[in-house]
């Protein structure tokens, strides 16, 4: 297997980004719905559902990454697909609860952060951003957005979903910012950083069966 460049890979995103801008649309749609749901409707879905539903962008990601000749970003995801829906599964139906306002905050910049990731595309006009952006097709928005609904409903309130989304959200950011140059990816780490910080102060006693 060889060794992709940061060239290639940096092609590779941008190549799903522009070859699969229906997908993303499609995942635009769903999670804009979701949103107008709870903000509006005042919907409060269970913790299993919410964490599954945020696991399901991750599929695609993984697929195109094997499409794209990306098998690192492939395994990593299809790794991420499997146990975000695994442990999703064996979460409790009770409601979602919200964290306090200024975590609250600070999910919801990261979530349009991953919604309008202004990178990979060149639209001609910025609102095609809103509706376009690589969220559900690329690694780094797409954990943005899954992230970032984490940080507003405190991780789902499980230890191994908060665990996986954490290692994955700081080695991405970091990845992307320091081997492949993308300085934007410095609000994921941030983010990231920030649901770190939550989980800490709202630590509970992880059980290891938990995390199987």
């Amino acid at each position: 297997m060889n060794k992709l460049t940061a060239s290639e890979i940096l092609d590779g995103l941008k190549s799903i980004s522009e070859d699969y801008s229906l997908i993303s649309i499609y995942w635009h749609i769903m999670i804009y719905l979701a949103i107008v749901l709870l903000l509006f409707a005042k919907w409060r879905p269970s913790n299993r559902m919410a964490a599954m539903f945020l696991s399901l962008p991750f599929i695609t990601v993984a697929v195109l990454a094997w499409e794209s000749g990306n098998p690192f970003n492939g395994t990593l995801y299809s790794v991420l697909t499997f146990f975000c829906l695994l442990i999703g599964f064996r979460l409790s139906e009770e409601r979602v609860q919200y964290s306090s306002i200024i975590y609250r905050i600070a999910g919801f910049l990261l979530l349009l952060f991953g919604l309008w990731y202004p990178h990979f595309i060149e639209p001609d006009n910025f609102i095609i951003y809103l509706y376009e952006a690589p969220s559900g097709l690329i690694p780094c928005p797409t954990l943005s957005v899954a992230i970032g609904m984490a940080l507003i409903y405190n991780g789902f309130n499980s230890n191994p979903m908060k665990i996986i989304l954490i290692c994955y959200g700081l080695f991405y950011g970091l990845f992307g910012l320091l081997k492949l140059g993308v300085y934007l990816d410095i609000v994921l780490l941030v983010g990231t950083i920030i649901f770190t910080i939550q989980s800490f102060m709202n630590r509970k006693p992880v059980l290891i069966c938990e995390l199987f």
